[in-house]
């Protein structure tokens, strides 16, 4: 059996010669659907990187999420992996979320999602578990859904993103986000907003 270890690292040789714009699908998020490969599987052709984890098939990139399922299961238009695809890699987010905790202390994150970010985010699952929900929750309500947040810390959050979409950094900084901090957590901010995550 290949070792998830080395299965990432085949999947990083093969996703090396694709084009920098497809490799914004997270692909790393299929760590918990990985077929059981034996080690005379065949990898992927570079032209067909993509391997259905249920059947072994491999498909092209551009055949995810197109609307015509590729995989036997359908996984490759799931909705998580077609939500994540368009938003940033699970490790980008997570690396972010850990700057700011690493620059403010474990409990700044609090301001955004609410008492139960706490302790660097562990009663909502850690940062990892924070970044993944971020990455495959289609709306901010299947994202609170998914870390059991309370009603009360959502609408912040929500309003939070609507300042954010408004133009009202106004907002950012009355939650104690610093001058210096602004264009960064706008932008992150941004770039869930723009791949629907209010709608």
């Amino acid at each position: 059996m290949m070792s998830k270890a080395h299965w990432f690292l085949l999947c990083n040789v093969l996703f090396a010669s694709i084009p920098t714009a497809v490799l914004g699908i997270d692909l790393s998020r299929l760590y918990g659907h990985l077929p059981q490969v034996s080690k005379r599987s065949e990898a992927c052709h570079p032209y067909e990187p993509f391997k259905c984890p249920g059947d072994g098939n491999c498909i092209s990139i551009q055949y995810l999420c197109d609307g015509a399922p590729d995989c036997s299961d359908g996984y490759d238009e799931d909705m998580r992996l077609c939500t994540a695809a368009k938003r940033p890699p699970v490790e980008e987010t997570a690396s972010f979320l850990q700057s700011l905790l690493a620059s403010h202390g474990p409990n700044y994150l609090e301001k955004l999602f609410g008492s139960k970010a706490r302790d660097a985010l562990a009663p909502l699952g850690g940062v990892e578990k924070v970044a993944i929900a971020l990455s495959e929750s289609q709306t901010i309500e299947d994202f609170g859904a998914a870390l059991h947040l309370m009603r009360s810390d959502l609408e912040h959050l929500r309003s939070v993103f609507m300042a954010v979409e408004n133009g009202d950094l106004g907002m950012l900084k009355s939650i104690g986000i610093k001058d210096s901090e602004l264009g960064d957590v706008k932008f992150f901010l941004e770039k869930l907003v723009n791949t629907g995550f209010l709608d």
